[in-house]
């Protein structure tokens, strides 16, 4: 039998009431059905020995920022938080193609189908989810890009549909785009959460948290940068 990969994550911020990690690749950020993978919530919950309540969670094969409540109070003014896209939320992403427009906004609405377990695109609200981001350029290699992205909403796997809707899907993601298959520089897309934003949910203090770029992203982007 296979060993169980062992996972580490990294604290950002700890106090009694809420808890903000580094989440690396690979590892879920909670419990799914009867999955017996490791996750986030139960590293967090045997490390400190409290119940660490989720407020919002990121891909299992996306790094980065994700943050939890340590008591119920913290927990519900949180996910308030979330539900009214009160939090800053940006995202790096290395994605296929050059992208010509330096910044911008996308605007999709999507629908969540069991069938390959995603979101894929429908017409209007009344098919599906209205999901907006806005992007920027940070840099142009060849043939890939480097963009910051900021969630206006956050839905599942957004990043990734509306990049690739738009013909510039995320380097490495096999899940929205077959041809992905063919990366060989990383083994998962190559979107990472580098920042978030919250209000304190008892202090009131606007908070601001960073996530460092993974070393695979880092070597990815070294590649790209220097074809």
């Amino acid at each position: 039998m296979a060993k169980k990969k062992k996972f580490t994550f990294k604290i950002v911020y700890q106090d009694k009431n809420i808890l903000i990690s580094d989440k690396p690749a690979g590892l879920l950020t909670v419990p799914i059905g009867d999955m017996p993978s490791t996750n986030l919530q139960q590293l967090a919950q045997q490390k400190f020995g409290v119940k660490a309540r989720p407020v919002h969670r990121i891909d299992r094969y996306t790094s980065g920022i994700v943050a939890f409540a340590l008591n119920r109070k913290s927990y519900e003014h949180l996910v308030d938080q979330f539900r009214s896209h009160e939090p800053d939320r940006i995202y790096l992403a290395l994605v296929r193609g050059v992208v010509e427009e330096d910044e911008g906004t996308l605007v999709h609405f999507m629908k969540l189908v069991k069938r390959g377990f995603r979101n894929i695109l429908v017409k209007n609200e009344e098919e599906g989810t209205r999901a907006e981001l806005h992007f920027e350029v940070i840099e142009r290699y060849k043939n890939t890009t480097l963009v910051a992205i900021a969630l206006e909403t956050g839905l599942k796997n957004q990043i990734r549909v509306q990049f690739e809707a738009i013909g510039h899907p995320i380097v490495g993601d096999r899940h929205y785009s077959a041809d992905e298959i063919e990366e060989k520089l990383i083994n998962r897309q190559a979107l990472h959460a580098s920042q978030l934003a919250i209000t304190h949910p008892v202090t009131g203090k606007r908070l601001f948290f960073t996530a460092e770029m993974p070393p695979d992203m880092e070597r990815l982007i070294k590649h790209y940068r220097t074809l």
